[in-house]
């Protein structure tokens, strides 16, 4: 494939055709608008940023008689938007450091992804691209990208990594878990600070078995992160007694149609324990639906892509009593402190933080000219507790994830800068040139660094991954009414066999089931088939999984003496 090809194919631009009598000169013009970057800032190394600052995108219709318009972001996510700020603090934090990359600086441009592939692959190409490529008279040369942190989701992460691929370009994701992204043939350039979601499934399974949870049904995101995570789990309860009742799929596009066929699925089914692999920005919808429908009896089980979302949470009370796992919290020194110097007034031209007040106060901005329709607001309104999407910095997990991946960055980095001379990683054991660093050079650090971060040591092994571990996190209500995430145990992935969970089940505030309303502590039972009595014995109900059986007498002359026997003894 020619040069010229990889570049159209990656740098939307138009040339127009040279004539003798106009210019000596292509014009160089985007063939598309790329929004400028929510945040950036120069530096001798930068880094670009991809981040769901908004969960949906709405794509506008068309015939093709006119110019398409350009997707619609809908629903900021300022849990989100904390990440993104969490890169800049971090960036900044090493900037000031007198022993991380001493006399360099890093740079970074962050983009909204918008939770979906075709606007993350929009955020990357507008990442590659160089500053002022409009105004140029030929379309020379790319920005300086020396690696991206992104993204959130796995199907944007696999549409960023293939972006980046033939540029050799290393990024570290911050809360992409499918397994399919461990492949090195496909995916060589990636890397994550969060497991993946082999660990996450396993940790379920023995989750099941714990509390006796036989039959269970599954609702997933239609991504590849459902996707991947569902067979991940049939492998795992394969040859177990634990069986699947369903198995749902949340549409990309959402469909009432559709979501109410899944709710009569689960109302039908005997199932009372669900599991749900879902980003919140699918979910949210789903649930909202799920509320009119007065479905009753349900324990949720979350996967760690939203089992920490406030905004869930906050919204909807029936989810008291969820239990999930979450990827291990941290320390981000300061991040308190930060989040509180990003407000209107500081930054009056950026859209983002405009609609950071209008989510958190529901009003607009006094200098924001964009939005009628809410109440005026000064922009200095101070930020409170009950801010919590946005503020929540108290055990931080996905924000401390990407503080994490710019330390990995910026600890490879600093390695790869004071290589010493004969000593190096490359041909001849040579070093790269401090003043022409290649991503590719600093993906060979990337393999290998180690460093401590907030107590925690951090590496990755030869696929990219991190360190399997995970806090098992219930919901509960605290005293003022407010939801809460408590950790009710821990599920350690390096142990061995049979070792790797351990719950405090005594912390446990189960779902107030209508059944028993008065019980907070009373663990649901979810069976397709109660355990014979003795004295009977299963017979398999021909066509259904093995975990739904009648139970019929024992045959004369044998006995079955204890409760759930498979057979008579004679």
């Amino acid at each position: 494939m020619s040069l010229f090809l990889w570049w159209s194919l990656y740098y939307p631009v138009s040339i127009s055709p040279l004539t003798e009598a106009t210019s000596t000169q292509p014009a160089c013009s985007p063939q598309g608008a790329f929004e400028l970057p929510g945040f950036s800032a120069q530096g001798d190394f930068l880094m670009g940023g991809i981040f769901p600052l908004h969960y949906r995108v709405e794509l506008p219709g068309t015939d093709y008689t006119h110019q398409p318009l350009t997707a619609l972001c809908q629903g900021f996510d300022p849990r989100a938007f904390r990440w993104a700020q969490t890169m800049r603090l971090a960036v900044e934090e090493i900037n000031q450091s007198e022993q991380l990359l001493p006399n360099h600086t890093l740079g970074y441009k962050i983009f909204d992804s918008c939770a979906t592939p075709v606007t993350a692959l929009r955020a990357v190409l507008a990442v590659l691209n160089g500053h002022d490529e409009e105004q140029s008279p030929m379309c020379s040369g790319a920005s300086p990208l020396i690696a991206m942190v992104g993204e959130s989701g796995s199907s944007q992460s696999i549409v960023l990594s293939r972006t980046l691929q033939p540029f050799r370009i290393p990024m570290i994701s911050y809360f992409s878990t499918c397994s399919c992204l461990s492949d090195r043939k496909k995916y060589p350039t990636f890397f994550r600070v969060v497991p993946n979601d082999d660990y996450q499934v396993k940790a379920i399974a023995s989750l099941l078995q714990r509390f006796g949870w036989k039959w269970i049904g599954v609702i997933r995101e239609d991504h590849d992160y459902g996707h991947f995570a569902l067979q991940g789990l049939k492998r795992e309860i394969q040859n177990t007694d634990v069986c699947l009742a369903y198995d749902e799929m949340i549409p990309k596009d959402y469909s009432r149609e559709r979501v109410l066929q899944i709710l009569e699925v689960m109302r039908l089914s005997t199932a009372r324990v669900v599991i749900v692999f879902s980003g919140e920005g699918e979910l949210y919808p789903f649930l909202k639906e799920f509320v009119k429908q007065n479905i009753t009896g349900t324990q949720w089980v979350a996967s760690e892509a939203w089992v920490t979302a406030n905004v869930l949470a906050e919204t909807y009370p029936f989810l008291d009593g969820t239990i999930g796992f979450a990827i291990r919290s941290g320390k981000v020194p300061g991040l308190r402190d930060y989040l509180q110097t990003v407000n209107p007034r500081r930054y009056p031209s950026n859209p983002l933080v405009q609609q950071l007040w209008e989510a958190l106060y529901g009003c607009s901005p006094s200098l924001s000219p964009s939005s009628t329709l809410m109440p005026p607001c000064s922009g200095q309104e101070t930020l409170l507790e009950q801010h919590s999407a946005y503020m929540n910095t108290s055990s931080p997990r996905v924000a401390y994830n990407v503080y994490k991946a710019v330390y990995a960055i910026a600890h490879s980095l600093h390695n790869l800068l004071h290589c010493q001379a004969g000593a190096g990683p490359f041909h001849n054991r040579s070093c790269a040139h401090s003043t022409n660093v290649h991503p590719w050079q600093l993906q060979q650090y990337l393999q290998d660094v180690s460093f401590n971060v907030s107590g925690e040591n951090m590496n990755f092994d030869q696929k990219g991954d991190a360190i399997p571990s995970y806090d098992l996190i219930n919901w509960q209500r605290g005293p003022n009414g407010g939801p809460r995430f408590v950790t009710v145990g821990l599920y350690d992935g390096s142990k061995d066999a049979g070792k790797e969970l351990a719950i405090q089940e005594e912390k446990i505030v189960w779902a107030r089931l209508q059944s028993k309303a008065s019980c907070s502590h009373c663990l649901v039972v979810s069976v397709c088939s109660a355990s014979c009595a003795p004295g009977s014995r299963k017979a398999v109900r021909r066509g259904e999984p093995l975990c739904c059986f009648d139970c019929v007498p024992c045959d004369s002359g044998k006995i079955s003496n204890q409760t759930g026997e498979d057979s008579d003894l004679p």
